[in-house]
């Protein structure tokens, strides 16, 4: 008889770890650019960390369809 639990293969645990480390670079850059937008009055500022912040969610959003 066979064990009852497979340990999970090593590549695929490098996989995961390297998306979550990505997924976890995503939202801290996220926060930055959050941050950033706080702290600024120009407009054109403001859109530019806005249109930043989209395109991290966008990559997040990648990030965990692929785990």
């Amino acid at each position: 008889m066979g064990p009852a639990y497979k340990m999970p293969e090593p590549a695929r645990r490098r996989r995961e770890a390297t998306l979550a480390e990505i997924n976890n670079a995503l939202c801290g850059a996220r926060c930055s650019a959050e941050l950033a937008g706080m702290e600024t009055g120009d407009f054109v500022v403001r859109e530019l960390v806005l249109t930043v912040i989209q395109q991290i969610d966008r990559a997040a959003a990648a990030v965990r369809r692929l785990s």
